[in-house]
């Protein structure tokens, strides 16, 4: 259920219906909320419904013991309950594999009251330590065997094959779980962050559930901190004038990026990685730049449109883009671009590695491993690797330089710090667009040919740079005016007829430059 398609629009009214009429009872509110969520994700595979629901059952659990609290009998019987609940799914009429379901749902819950039992008998500290291993862990295997299986079992099927072996029994075909890499990042934060102390663990499992599980950024983030997100479902959230008018700007720009921007240009980057062989220079060179906005106004829409929903509902969820094309810096791109990814990465992956602590050459190894496992957070691919190294190895380059201490004693305003930026700028931007090619290329062999190709000259004429201008340029128009007013949210901040002459060149473009079927957003596939 796309959030641009009628059939959204549809649901989202139900929603907002019981929501509102629930404002004044925490408990049912976030049960709607929940419940609204699973039904959300159910619309995309019912199959993986209960995978959600059963991984929450065990973060909830987790967290409890994490805390260093004895996990009470009705918490341990909430749990198991969500597990029945996930079972459930095993009897819904021409499902597949359904034994498997209710039987490893039967399985997790005896695992879970046997651990119950065992870690209420221990110490607070080694209760806490053993629930925060067991939590971690099961989340770990959980995202491991649904999105790396298959590529480690083919890597190890070709390897063999090269050594005169047979082994394609390993590969199983799974499937990947739409939105697991988010939701799981989500849980792995919420556990960690208990053991250090920075949150409280949940006792209200439909509350945890709804945090969990909130379909508006369910599926492809931002990945939100307990801290943030969690305690909003402490209080009953009010509708609002103000929150319904500014969310609705905020969810009707991200739908432009994705739907006019991002979803117009898609043929043209398509049209040359599908067949880079057979391009022109000024063809992949125009297939890269186009993807490069691509990725970007399909993301960065999806977010908008995200945080849009949430502010209708009287809920907050965190800035994930900051016009990041404007970095200088690979550092700064980072603290720009899926900024909840890579604070993720910084506080759960790189700080614990030693971060800057341990010396030079130690900072650079955490620095490489934490993009490098970054960039396999993406996907199970050997171009996905290549992406993270790649920005790895620019991070460490931009640092051997010095170039961020550099630009912090440096003047900020005048005609040649302009000039500097903006030759910064181009430079980041054109490292940034080579990543965006590790990215998207289906495999190395692929990276090559491109490379080959742009290296040789003509066919700059035959690229089509109209159709590309024609719909970035509104995109680089907005970002210019938030640059110079340093403010992301533009429709509130314009004049009341300047206002009303974007919103309505924003929908009549969506009403007459929308493609005909509406397509996924890109991180739905991460």
């Amino acid at each position: 259920m796309l959030f641009q398609t009628p059939q959204f629009f549809a649901f989202f009214a139900v929603v907002m219906v019981f929501y509102a009429a629930t404002m004044r009872q925490l408990r049912l509110q976030n049960a709607i909320v929940m419940v609204a969520s699973y039904v959300f994700y159910a619309v995309w595979d019912l199959r993986f419904l209960s995978l959600i629901i059963t991984a929450t059952a065990v973060a909830f659990i987790a967290g409890i013991g994490a805390s260093g609290a004895r996990i009470e009998r009705r918490q341990l019987g909430a749990a198991l309950g969500f597990l029945a609940l996930g079972s459930l799914i095993s009897f819904v009429p021409g499902l597949p594999e359904t034994g498997g379901y209710l039987g490893a749902c039967t399985a997790l819950g005896v695992a879970i009251a046997g651990f119950v039992t065992w870690a209420n008998r221990l110490s607070p500290e080694r209760r806490q330590q053993s629930s925060v291993v067991v939590g971690v862990i099961f989340n770990l295997v959980l995202l491991g065997f649904f999105k790396y299986f298959n590529f480690f079992a083919n890597s190890l099927t070709d390897l063999a094959h090269t050594l005169g072996a047979d082994v394609g029994y390993v590969t199983l075909h799974v499937v990947l779980p739409v939105g697991i890499s988010f939701f799981t990042f989500q849980k792995l934060a919420y556990i960690i962050d208990i053991k250090r102390g920075r949150v409280e663990a949940s006792t209200d499992l439909i509350k945890f559930g709804a945090f969990v599980a909130y379909f508006p950024q369910l599926v492809a983030g931002p990945i939100e901190r307990a801290g943030h997100l969690l305690r909003q479902f402490d209080v009953p959230r009010r509708i609002t004038s103000e929150g319904v008018r500014s969310g609705s700007a905020l969810f009707l720009w991200g739908m432009y990026k994705k739907v006019v921007i991002a979803d117009n240009i898609s043929p043209i980057a398509n049209r040359v990685f599908d067949n880079p062989g057979a391009m022109t220079a000024g063809e992949l060179f125009v297939g890269v730049l186009a993807f490069t906005f691509q990725i970007l106004c399909d993301f960065s829409g999806y977010t908008d449109m995200a945080r849009g929903l949430a502010r209708i509902m009287g809920l907050d969820l965190m800035i994930n883009f900051n016009i990041p094309y404007v970095s200088r810096t690979p550092s700064e791109f980072w603290e720009r671009w899926h900024i909840s990814l890579s604070s993720w990465l910084r506080d759960y992956l790189y700080i614990p590695l030693g971060g800057n602590r341990g010396g030079v050459l130690l900072t650079y190894r955490n620095l490489f491993l934490t993009m490098l496992l970054g960039g396999l957070w993406h996907g199970a691919s050997w171009t996905f690797i290549a992406w993270g190294a790649f920005h790895g190895s620019i991070l460490i380059v931009y640092r051997l330089l010095n170039v961020d201490r550099w630009l912090a004693g440096q003047p900020t305003k005048g005609v040649s710090a302009a000039a500097r930026d903006v030759g910064l700028v181009a430079i980041m931007f054109g490292l940034t667009m080579f990543g965006w090619l590790l990215f998207r290329a289906p495999d190395m062999a692929t990276v090559g040919v491109f490379v080959g190709g742009m290296a040789t000259a003509g066919g700059w004429n035959e690229a089509p740079w109209g159709t590309l201008a024609f719909f970035v340029a509104p995109l680089l128009v907005v970002q210019a005016w938030q640059v110079r007013h340093d403010e992301l949210e533009f429709l509130p901040r314009l004049p009341p007829f300047l206002r009303l002459n974007a919103v309505l060149f924003l929908v009549y473009s969506l009403v007459f430059l929308a493609p005909k079927a509406p397509s996924a957003f890109i991180y739905f596939d991460f």
